[in-house]
């Protein structure tokens, strides 16, 4: 008579124990990903060879210049600056190698 519900309390603990372990894979695979994004990011400093005065001022700027003005400034402490240009080229190069790299995929 109470078979019905002893298979649906089972099913349930089963299916807590599968959530749990999905619950486990899914913070195991955010943490490989963090830790594969951090490793990037070094990569890409280490890269640049920047001394760590250097960078903090480079991620000041990054930070505190919002607009396509301030991308000169990050562009000139990443030595990428061109003075035959105008502020407003850069960000149009951006976005059409982007679009380059889009239609190559």
């Amino acid at each position: 008579m109470y078979e019905r519900i002893d298979r649906l309390r089972d099913e349930l603990e089963r299916a807590k124990k599968r959530k749990a372990e999905a619950d486990q894979r899914v913070k195991n695979c955010e943490e490989k990903l963090k830790a594969a994004e951090n490793n990037q990011i070094i990569a890409e400093v280490n890269a640049l060879k920047l001394k760590p005065e250097e960078l903090a001022r480079l991620l000041q700027l990054a930070t505190a210049q919002k607009s396509a003005d301030g991308f000169d400034e990050v562009a000139d402490a990443f030595g990428k600056s061109d003075p035959g240009k105008e502020k407003s080229e850069y960000i149009y190069e951006d976005e059409e190698s982007e679009e380059t790299e889009d239609e190559e995929n």
